[in-house]
Parts: structure tokens; C-alpha cells; sequence
């Protein structure tokens, strides 16, 4: 018995049909027992955000918190004797108590003082000067009530902290005060490079 090519493309066409689903139901809507919305907009869904109210341009993690920041933060202010002094003027000692007062309202402050003089006279003598104003400083730190624990103090002929930005023979005192600063990591934006500069 001999078939046409068309007879055999019918047979198959058929076939293949009857193997199909007959059931013309549409399928059915499935409730939603996940909440997928994102109300703080950090990208992660509100059924898995751990952290409902992140801060807006915050680094997160998977569960929707923010990589917390911890750093240290430091400012460098010289503070000018008079030539051959370890003696501030009543205005220089009340500038220099209202900046440490400042400094003690910052968390985990610390305070770096670096006496230096001039290069005129032999090193000893200098060496002696330079720790007369730092112990001047010391001393202006501890009226104010600035924790003596926190207060590192070394003359310029110690290099091992001097800063080579801020060494050099023409500073009378070097104060360095630190602090630690915590929040959220941000995200980079185009908009990052020009905060850092300012």
C-alpha cells in the first residue's frame, strides 16, 4: 500500500495533535504571599529587606542593611610660640582650650602633640624648648578635662610620628587631633569626586 507524501504529513500532523492537552482552561492567577515591593528603593525586596529604612545612596548587603563605615579622621593645627617661648598669650591659650574642647566631643578622640622650635640653638637646648611647649599644651588639656591617656606627646627629634607633611623645622608646636567617624558606606556616584576635592 502505497501512501502520498501528503497522506503521511496528514497522519503525523494528527499525531502530534492528540498528544496536546485538550483542556482550554486559562491559567489561574496564584496569590502572592511574598511582599515585592521595595519602599526605602535600596534594590532588595521588602520580604527579605532586614533593614526597612536604609538611608537613601547607602552600600548594602543582601538583606537590605548598610555596609557600616568606620574610619579615622584627623586635622593638623600649628600652634605659634614666641621666638625662645613655651608661653601662649591669654587669647592663643583660650583658641587652644576652645579646639580641644571641640576635639573631646568627638568619639574615641586622641590628641598628637609634636613640640618643634627653630633651628637657632644647639639641639639640646631646642630639645628642651620643644618639650616645655608641649608640656604647655599638656597642661591646657588637662584644665579643660581632655583625657591624659589620650594625649600622645614626642619632640622633633623623634621622627618615628612626625608626619613628613607636617615635619619641617619652621612649626613651634604640631597638633594633631584624631577621631573616629562612623556611618553607612555610599555608593559612587558622578557626583563623589567633587564632594572629596571640595
Amino acid at each position: 500500500m502505497k501512501y502520498s507524501m501528503q497522506t503521511i504529513t496528514i497522519l503525523f500532523t494528527l499525531a502530534i495533535l492528540s498528544g496536546c492537552a485538550d483542556s482550554g482552561a486559562p491559567y489561574a492567577a496564584q496569590p502572592q504571599s511574598r511582599d515585592l515591593l521595595d519602599l526605602d528603593s535600596d534594590g532588595v525586596i521588602n520580604a527579605r529587606d532586614l533593614c526597612k529604612q536604609t538611608l537613601h545612596g547607602a552600600k548594602i548587603d543582601n538583606s537590605g542593611c548598610a555596609n557600616s563605615l568606620n574610619q579615622v579622621q584627623e586635622k593638623t593645627k600649628v600652634i605659634m610660640f614666641d621666638f625662645d617661648s613655651d608661653e601662649l598669650s591669654q587669647e592663643s591659650e583660650a583658641q587652644v582650650a576652645a579646639l580641644l574642647k571641640k576635639l573631646m566631643e568627638l568619639p574615641a578622640a586622641k590628641l598628637l602633640l609634636i613640640g618643634d622650635t627653630s633651628p637657632e640653638g644647639s639641639e639640646s637646648y631646642n630639645h628642651k624648648l620643644a618639650q616645655r611647649r608641649v608640656d604647655t599644651i599638656h597642661n591646657i588639656a588637662k584644665k579643660v578635662g581632655f583625657p591624659t591617656q589620650d594625649i600622645i606627646t614626642q619632640t622633633f627629634d623623634q621622627k618615628d610620628r612626625t608626619d613628613t607633611s607636617i615635619s619641617g623645622r619652621e612649626h613651634r608646636l604640631i597638633a594633631v587631633g584624631q577621631w573616629q567617624e562612623s556611618g553607612a558606606e555610599m555608593m559612587w556616584t558622578i557626583f563623589t569626586s567633587e564632594q572629596k576635592s571640595r
